[in-house]
């Protein structure tokens, strides 16, 4: 755990760290079902990958032996994951979309981080480098793919309607925001990187055949502080062990 980190810090960490969880935590429910082997032992090691970043994430903020009860006892209100994170997102249409989304946001977030005043953060965002490298070409691939059949290209714009109003909650400023700017733990505000982020994902578009959509990415963002529905019951699911004996030692 970083010593003393101040508001800003601990603002846009736990920001970031609640959505690797969540995201995390919703591609390992897929773990079992995805559509073929081969694709579901890729969204395994993706979802690995996200738990692994918000574990590392949360050790800047959260000393090491409390880290556990903080990512899965903590009340919902005390979240800060974004409402697309959190989503069931119980198709695999809806799940592969919200990966690509998803991933495409996570590029940017951690490229504002790499030179972030606060070393530790800035080490992690270049060390991760190498894993979302592999998540967004999994999401590319895998779209380029299916989006040159006609009906599986139907399936994707459907569920890009669907996720898109939700989709800018990425974007939902994390707490101190202005004061994180002007201490340099990040570079890039969040609208400045949702701006970026819609050139992207226009540009994919265009390339998946998926630009004739008519999807807007401009809702204002759902605060960080509101619960998506059948939030309540996925943190339970999530802390189903842990509470049988939080004293325990894993």
């Amino acid at each position: 755990m970083i010593d003393n980190p101040t508001e800003a810090l601990r603002g846009v960490v736990l920001a970031f760290a609640d959505d690797e969880h969540m995201i995390g935590s919703r591609h390992a429910n897929w773990i079992g079902l995805g559509p073929f082997l081969e694709e579901d032992l890729a969204f395994c090691s993706i979802a690995q990958d996200e738990l692994g970043h918000a574990l590392a994430l949360y050790d800047l903020i959260v000393p090491s032996d409390q880290i556990d009860r903080f990512a899965l006892l903590r009340h919902p209100s005390a979240y800060r994951s974004c409402t697309l994170a959190e989503l069931e997102c119980a198709s695999w249409d809806l799940a592969l979309v919200r990966h690509w989304l998803y991933d495409r946001a996570e590029q940017l977030r951690w490229q504002a981080l790499r030179h972030s005043s606060v070393p530790e953060l800035a080490g992690l965002a270049r060390q991760v480098d190498r894993e979302e490298a592999f998540h967004r070409s999994h999401a590319r691939m895998y779209l380029e793919r299916i989006t040159a059949d006609p009906e599986a290209k139907e399936r994707v714009r459907r569920a890009l309607a669907l996720l898109a109003p939700d989709a800018t909650s990425l974007w939902a400023p994390p707490d101190y925001e202005p004061a994180a700017l002007a201490e340099g733990i990040t570079e890039t505000s969040s609208d400045e990187l949702a701006a970026a982020w819609r050139s992207l994902i226009e540009a994919d578009r265009v390339d998946f055949g998926l630009d004739d959509v008519g999807v807007e990415l401009t809702a204002p963002p759902t605060p960080r502080t509101a619960r998506s529905p059948g939030f309540d019951e996925f943190h339970a699911s999530l802390g189903e062990v842990i509470s049988l004996d939080p004293a325990a030692v894993w």
